[in-house]
């Protein structure tokens, strides 16, 4: 009986970081292990590839993602509130001593180049799904 290649398969994505056209850099499983992805510019046809360099993460960067993501989670769902954007809130220590941590992780080096084939799936198939963050987002990984 043939098994199937993992890479083959569409696996969780935990956190799309960026976006333009489709996923820029986020945190995606590769062969079952939890990865940060990053998608490659084409300088010749001057746009987004669907290349994308991958590399394993510790627990330490993945657990200031999660953190990251949280502070900016609250600051979009606080309705009643007139804070400016994390990014832009000098006051907001905390968020910004997180992003700098995850820029340390970003000089560390990409160790794979695989095409990314992204889907989305409606978190719930009764509302409109307009906004990124109403989906679940699944990914297969192909050599490229």
């Amino acid at each position: 009986m043939k098994r199937e290649n993992p890479v083959d398969e569409f696996q969780t994505v935990y956190f799309i970081t960026d976006w333009w056209d489709g996923p820029k850099a986020g945190f995606a499983d590769f062969n079952g292990t939890v990865h940060c992805f990053e998608r490659v510019f084409d300088d010749v046809n001057d746009e987004w590839s669907n290349l994308y360099l991958i590399r394993p993460v510790s627990i330490e960067e993945y657990s200031l993602q999660i953190e990251s993501y949280q502070l900016f989670l609250d600051w979009t769902n606080d309705k009643s509130s007139t804070r400016i954007h994390p990014t832009l809130d000098i006051e907001n220590k905390r968020y910004h001593e997180v992003e700098q941590l995850l820029a340390e992780f970003k000089l560390q080096f990409y160790s794979e180049k695989y095409i990314g084939e992204f889907i989305l799936i409606a978190k719930d198939e009764k509302e409109n799904a307009i906004m990124i963050n109403d989906f679940n987002s699944k990914v297969k990984w192909i050599s490229g």
